[in-house]
């Protein structure tokens, strides 16, 4: 018999973040206050691993019901004892994702009226055997039925004004565009079936189907391996609705043979007349009001779509599954005329390893216009009549066009990755992605100087500078070697290197490098041109900091209209380049002209990204900053309530989008109501807490901001714990010299110096300056605000304030800087704030319920608690209870 470890594989009582990532759309959980390491618990659980890879145990109620809140993207089987089950259904039957309910007890009268109350129970099972069985059959009838869609306007007229339903369209046309512009070989079958065999090596059945395709497979017999329902039909229709991209990405040696074999058998139907098929379903309420007010539009499912020429089999879908008050039962009728161009289907008879279903297979990426939708009574479903249509495919292909130009720059392989970098901004998927190709291509690969750079591209997002720079400069000097100097990506480095100079303050260097970059694209590019403007945009916010507004606005105003010419109206770069001109107005003080930029960043932004791109908490950001400083408060509470709203409604409670909303909201009422500043930085610690992965750079964030809060009403103890949980957040994740880490040596430094343990915060400033000092040039703005707290600490310390024995010579060590630079920046410092600054006064409280509390009695909230993150005290801990 297994051990409890190797069963389990540590995988109860998990809080959301710390679960393994589940690639089926189903997500098996088992909530039992008894389970134990007895040879009964042990079978069972062994069974449903082998039923569900992903499969979670818990014994603890509250750790159950976090994980089932955190889920969005898995369909919820809960297996619970008789013992829980009236509780976990009354704070869970609610949640859409949970849509099976199956409780295990000895006496099953006991709970038979708990299913006339909560329509989401299977069954009531005594028997172990009959639990597996219902279970296997259940998860068959649910996968065959998952559905999603995007929706899109092709009436207009142009990409201006998209909804983000639009928007998400777009952008899983271009990710399957991409992956179907990749080669294939070996080397991509071998990744996906070893992928398959780790992810299933609990499952004896599929191993054994993975044996099989390895054997036997040839790209003829795709479409059979996909409608035989096993580890490919799972695994490639949850990547694609969730666009999960390294999935995908593995996956993309049989996205390209299914598509090829589809188009294939599409050819034998060119004669047909018209055909009508059906797909039979349940989908969430508000997905099929959706439906309703998008009459005309384009809807386009994110995979192949399986459907039947028998009425009867789509029906038959529909009625097997229970009703719930969450879905409804519909059923679309598509209309598809075989001449179509871009609309691409097969008759799946011949082909399929199930029989009877008449199946016809729709390729990835179709696109139906809604035609009409109503409830037909005779049949007890709502009907959705499509019409499969080439209309809409020319504003894909307008989307792509740009694609396409930048493909003509980098190849296939180098461009998926820059489409997850840039479109998508998924930054640690980029990361993962091109590292694996630094280790999978040979060192004189051609692509292998734009690994490097992209590398260097995502350290630079993470403004880890001198990970950027080393990764920027080996891309340099390899595409000197393989590129003639005049190359469009010998200037695409130069203009990189740039970047991290002007990010550690060399202005000068940086401005050298971007001449040259931009010297080399006038060369190539006699008119307007993408990479020229961004040249100049470059230029300009250089200008800007080095506070030459005029010449500044003068490049930054080129940069934009060579950006209008060469770019559709709504794109993210010019989004980029009129907040830089916003910028340049906001630091020359003109407030009102640097809104008026900033909010058309902010709506252009909302046009051309997904709504979880981090550039859309930083558009909002900079406006909550204007109206804080024009002293328009309510416009700014209104601005971040509404788009809190929309962000909890389209991305759940629980999301990173949220928290940073939150973080943004304190920022104009931290001063005037701490109380609420507070609550408001607990929801976004909770919210953080909760996400199915934990956001470590934003709870960070959130944690030094608490701590900022806490200093500034001298509750020093307080503010102490968030700066250290910080700080270990930061180490997890960040290289070692990144400035984020120098930023909490910094503030534990002021921590300890405002508790007049001069020694321990000499010592963390100390840390905190070696830091800044690799990353910025002395000129900097952050590097003369340091030497300022380091020059207070000096004086403290040779006055003999210090009350201990420390070499002096320590605070300078290494510094290379004179007593003149000091001084100057202790002027400096004493003529700017800090982040510890605020305009309330430095001694007064925050209260709770009107009552005045003392540092000393609400600091002995933090000695407590059991919650666990990483091992750890989790971030919400650190402040639990409140102020």
């Amino acid at each position: 018999m297994a051990t409890s470890e190797s069963v389990n594989e540590r995988r109860q009582n998990l809080l959301p973040h710390e679960v393994s990532d589940n690639k089926e759309d189903i997500q098996l959980i088992w909530l039992d206050g008894n389970m134990n390491d007895s040879d009964d618990y042990l079978l069972t659980q062994s069974m449903l691993i082998e039923l569900n890879p992903a499969v979670q145990f818990y014994s603890q109620f509250d750790r159950c019901l976090t994980l089932i809140k955190s889920i969005r993207d898995e369909q919820i089987f809960l297996i619970v004892s008789g013992t829980f089950a009236q509780r976990i259904l009354l704070h869970s039957h609610h949640y859409r994702s949970l849509v099976a309910v199956f409780i295990v007890c000895s006496n099953h009268q006991r709970y038979k009226p708990l299913m006339k109350e909560y329509n989401k129970i299977i069954g009531i099972f005594t028997k172990q055997h009959d639990l597996l069985e219902s279970i296997k059959e259940k998860v068959n009838l649910v996968e065959k039925q998952t559905l999603t869609f995007s929706l899109f306007d092709r009436k207009q007229k142009s990409l201006n004004n998209l909804s983000q339903e639009s928007t998400s369209f777009l952008l899983h046309q271009m990710l399957i565009y991409v992956l179907k512009q990749m080669s294939q070989d070996e080397q991509s079958r071998k990744e996906m079936l070893d992928m398959c065999r780790d992810y299933y090596k609990n499952n004896k059945q599929e191993l054994k189907k993975i044996e099989e395709f390895q054997n036997t497979y040839t790209r003829d017999k795709a479409m059979e391996w996909y409608t035989d329902e096993c580890f490919i039909y799972k695994l490639l229709n949850k990547a694609l609705r969730t666009e999960d991209i390294e999935l995908l990405f593995i996956f993309r040696f049989f996205i390209i043979d299914l598509c090829a074999v589809i188009e294939q058998e599409n050819q034998l139907l060119k004669n047909k007349e018209t055909l009508t098929l059906y797909h039979g379903t349940q989908i969430p309420k508000e997905e099929l009001e959706k439906i309703k007010d998008s009459i005309g539009k384009t809807i386009s499912t994110n995979g192949f779509l399986s459907t039947s020429r028998n009425i009867n089999v789509s029906l038959g879908f529909i009625h097997m599954n229970a009703q719930s008050n969450d879905f409804t039962s519909v059923l679309f009728e598509i209309k598809a005329n075989p001449l179509l161009k871009t609309v691409i289907f097969a008759d799946v008879k011949n082909k399929s390893r199930i029989e009877g279903e008449e199946e016809v297979l729709f390729n990835i990426n179709s696109l139906f216009e809604i035609v009409s939708v109503c409830f037909d009574s005779k049949l007890s479903v709502w009907k959705v009549e499509l019409n499969a249509t080439d209309e809409g495919a020319e504003k894909v292909e307008e989307h792509l066009s740009l694609s396409k130009q930048e493909m003509e720059e980098y190849t296939p392989l180098i461009y998926f990755g820059r489409f997850l970098l840039y479109e998508l901004d998924q930054v640690d998927r980029a990361e993962k992605y091109f590292n694996m190709l630094l280790k999978s291509l040979p060192h004189d690969h051609p692509d292998i100087a734009s690994v490097y750079n992209n590398i260097g591209t995502v350290h630079n997002k993470r403004d880890e500078l001198n990970l950027a720079l080393k990764n920027y400069e080996i891309a340099y000097e390899t595409r000197r070697k393989q590129l003639p100097s005049n190359h469009s990506h010998i200037a695409g480095s130069l203009r990189n290197i740039g970047m991290i100079y002007q990010a550690k303050g060399a202005f000068n260097t940086a401005l050298d490098y971007f001449q040259q970059a931009l010297t080399v694209q006038k060369n190539l590019y006699s008119g307007n041109n993408l990479q020229k403007a961004l040249s100049i945009q470059n230029i300009g916010i250089v200008y800007t900091d080095k506070e030459d507004f005029d010449t500044a606005l003068t490049y930054l105003s080129r940069a934009l209209e060579m950006f209008k010419h060469v770019l559709p109206d709504q794109h993210s770069d010019i989004a980029t380049c009129l907040g830089s001109i916003g910028d340049a107005h906001e630091k020359k003080g003109n407030l009102d002209i640097a809104l008026d930029y900033y909010q058309q960043r902010l709506n252009m932004d909302e046009q051309c990204l997904p709504l979880e791109h981090s550039n859309l908490s930083i558009d909002l950001s900079s406006i909550i900053d204007i109206y804080k400083k024009m002293n328009k408060i309510d416009k700014a509470l209104d601005l971040c309530q509404q788009k809190l709203l929309i962000q909890k409604t389209r991305l759940g409670e629980n999301h990173p989008r949220v928290a940073r909303t939150l973080m943004i909201m304190v920022n104009f009422i931290k001063n005037d109501n701490p109380n609420e500043a507070l609550q408001h930085y607990r929801q976004a610690l909770s919210v953080l807490e909760n996400c199915t992965r934990l956001d470590y750079q934003v709870t960070s964030q959130c944690l030094t901001l608490v701590g900022g809060l806490y200093f500034n009403y001298d509750m020093i103890e307080a503010a102490l714990r968030c700066d250290l949980k910080a700080l270990e957040l930061d180490r997890q994740t960040l290289s070692s010299d990144h400035t984020s880490i120098a930023n909490s040596l910094r503030n534990i430094g002021l921590c300890y110096e405002d508790m007049n343990n001069l020694s321990e915060a000499l010592r963390y400033y100390n840390e905190s300056l070696s830091i800044y000092q690799a990353n910025y040039v002395p000129e900097h703005e952050t590097m003369k605000r340091e030497l300022a707290i380091m020059s207070r600490q000096f004086g403290s310390l040779y006055n003999g304030t210090s009350g201990g024995s420390i070499d002096r010579s320590s605070i300078v060590q290494n510094r290379h800087v004179s007593l003149a630079n000091i001084a100057t920046a202790f002027i400096s410092e004493r003529k700017s704030s800090s982040r510890r600054q605020s305009s309330a006064p430095r001694k007064k409280r925050l209260t709770k319920k009107g009552q005045q509390i003392s540092t000393k009695k609400r600091s002995s909230i933090y000695s407590s608690g059991t919650d666990e993150i990483l091992g750890h005290r989790s971030s919400l801990e650190i402040m639990q209870g409140g102020i």
